[in-house]
């Protein structure tokens, strides 16, 4: 074998197996860009280059939240009724 030659294996077996991220934001920064993009920057640096995502699958959720009260009605809180929607 050549002594220059990669073996895929053990370069591949060393790498982790789920590079995904989850990362949940509020609607108010999600459909602001200068908001998401401050946010992007500092994930980015955090996950160890503020300029690429490094292979990491970086998958954005808009927060969904609701309270519910003791007469069991349902109230949608931090975003905007018609954003609801997906």
């Amino acid at each position: 074998m050549d002594t220059n030659a990669v073996d895929l294996r053990t370069t591949l077996a060393a790498q982790p197996v789920n590079r995904s991220v989850s990362v949940s934001v509020p609607s108010q920064v999600y459909f602001d860009l200068d908001q998401f993009q401050r946010v992007q920057k500092e994930l980015l640096g955090q996950l160890g280059c503020p300029a690429c995502t490094s292979g990491f699958d970086i998958r954005y959720d808009i927060q969904r939240r609701f309270i519910v009260d003791a007469n069991l009605a349902v109230q949608a809180t931090g975003l905007a009724q018609d954003q609801l929607s997906p």
